[in-house]
């Protein structure tokens, strides 16, 4: 996450307009460090065609056992799916080990790049991303059409997964969302970021024309599916306050569960890496035990 580089910017970004100037949230990287098959993954790369006519890319991996595919239909037939959205900077190759171990415990993954990002076309800003994770629930929902569906956002994925659900719970049949570290607001997120130096002060009026309209804390109230939030207290790029800020928005059955270590370090844990996996296949907090 570069939010502390990206906000240095804001100030002139004000010239170019208030929609453009998401665009400067987004720190995306062409070339990729590794694959899922660098980790003993079978994987498929998928290109998708947005409704503005972008082709963006993902990677599909699906459930396997040691690089083994699962051909259990009636095993497959109810295990959930997940929609992965990364963070803020870089692309899927650097993000992906995050949900990794999901395809060995039965549970397929589509790991979206958004536009600009690894092989996908165009510049990533709010809100013409969004068509982007459309364009993937689409993919998915043809591909697993009976299976669950479960969108998992960090970071600035927890963002645009909170902007999703609010808008396509119903559309997709999402039946879950997990966010682990997510901001509260793109205006909140670039202040924090500015007040950690006293030259971020200077920039500080820029947040001003930063648009609020797609804040998770404001949509937070309408997703009606179960939400899984976890943020870590010792997190340094994004404040856990504003963790607990979204899930005290939400109105939908959640779950809070304290992460650990740096930013969106979560899914290195054993212990949190369990807590995610019942959240999904339960599709709800019921089997699920906080701290």
């Amino acid at each position: 996450m570069r939010f502390k580089l990206v906000c240095l910017f804001l100030l002139s970004g004000v010239l170019v307009g208030c929609t453009s100037l998401t665009s400067l949230y987004f720190v995306p990287r062409t070339v990729w460090i590794q694959t899922p098959q660098d980790v003993g993954l079978v994987y498929e790369d998928v290109y998708l065609t947005t409704a503005d006519d972008i082709t963006v890319h993902a990677w599909w991996i699906p459930a396997q056992q040691d690089g083994v595919l699962e051909h259990n239909e009636e095993q497959q037939a109810d295990a959930p799916v997940v929609l992965y959205l990364h963070g803020n900077g870089e692309n899927i190759s650097s993000h992906f080990r995050s949900v990794a171990w999901l395809p060995e415990r039965g549970v397929g993954v589509l790991a979206l790049d958004y536009r600009g990002y690894g092989a996908s076309e165009g510049r990533a800003m709010m809100p013409a991303v969004m068509m982007d994770v459309e364009a993937a629930a689409i993919w998915l929902k043809s591909r697993a059409p009976e299976q669950p569906l479960v969108v998992l956002g960090q970071s600035m994925g927890a963002a645009l997964a909170v902007n999703f659900v609010a808008a396509a719970q119903h559309t997709y049949s999402i039946e879950a969302l997990v966010l682990d570290a997510p901001f509260s607001g793109f205006p909140a997120v670039a202040r924090s970021a500015l007040a950690h130096s006293w030259i971020g002060y200077l920039f500080w009026p820029g947040t001003l024309f930063v648009p609020s309209t797609w804040d998770p804390v404001r949509l937070a109230p309408s997703i009606e599916v179960p939400v899984l939030v976890f943020h870590s207290p010792t997190d340094g790029v994004i404040p856990y306050d504003q963790g607990k800020e979204v899930y005290a928005a939400l109105r939908s059955p959640s779950c809070w569960r304290d992460s650990v270590g740096p930013h969106i370090q979560t899914f290195a844990y054993p212990d949190l890496k369990e807590a995610a996996y019942r959240f999904i296949e339960a599709q709800g907090c019921s089997s699920f035990t906080g701290d």
